[in-house]
């Protein structure tokens, strides 16, 4: 199914602690030993609509793109610090990647991680997530929502976006490493219009295309 006017809007959704996990994985996991890259990321999921909806790359432009994510407060990094430097340390880290999401006009959304608990957790992130991606579909700014993420509470999400008739992707990961394992919800892939299996797709490309996404996925070392 082709967009009468010949363009394929795409808005990129990212669930930041699924990112993140990922390129852990792969900077301290993998033989690769490089981080994600945002914009890589986007160039990927542009390539895979692209060859997915046999169109154009030209013709499938990332309209938005958005990033979710909890952070601790500074207060809260003050308690968890173990050195001199920890604070420091991770406001310049956190300062940092906001300037690559915004270098990649990536809209971010912050909430605040909940500390009340024996375990930190976030709490609200994946509600937010669901909210805006489902705006993007009802007010028609998007024909394609693209989902990196892997958990399963996304799939009424899914089911509701492909009700209006929209498109949906999912890039999801299942890595194991002896001391860390992420996984993608099987149901995801079962709902989503495409669904990209990244681990397979970045170990394995399939042709030389596949093979150039996989190495524009990791930042340059």
């Amino acid at each position: 199914m082709r967009v009468l006017t010949g363009i394929l809007r795409i808005a990129v959704i990212f669930d930041g602690g699924y990112f993140n996990r990922v390129s852990d994985f792969y900077k301290f996991h993998h033989d690769i030993g490089r981080r994600l890259s945002v914009g890589g990321v986007l160039d990927y999921v542009r390539g895979a609509v692209a060859s997915m909806e046999d169109m154009d790359e030209s013709r499938c432009p990332v309209v938005e793109a958005h990033y979710f994510r909890g952070r601790f407060t500074v207060r809260d990094l003050e308690d968890r610090a173990q050195t001199a430097s920890y604070v420091s340390d991770a406001l310049r880290n956190d300062r940092v990647f906001d300037q690559i999401l915004a270098a990649n006009n990536v809209v971010t959304h912050f909430t605040r991680i909940d500390t009340s608990q024996e375990r930190a957790r976030e709490k609200g992130t994946d509600v937010w997530l669901a909210l805006e991606s489902f705006d993007l579909a009802v007010q028609d700014r998007a024909d394609l929502i693209a989902l990196i993420g892997g958990d399963g509470d996304f799939v009424p999400l899914i089911r509701k976006i492909n009700a209006l008739g929209k498109r949906t992707m999912v890039m999801g990961w299942d890595l194991r490493a002896p001391e860390m394992e992420i996984r993608c919800a099987q149901a995801l892939e079962r709902e989503a219009t495409h669904f990209l299996p990244m681990g397979e797709l970045v170990d394995q490309p399939a042709n030389p295309r596949q093979r150039d996404l996989a190495d524009g996925l990791f930042v340059e070392s």
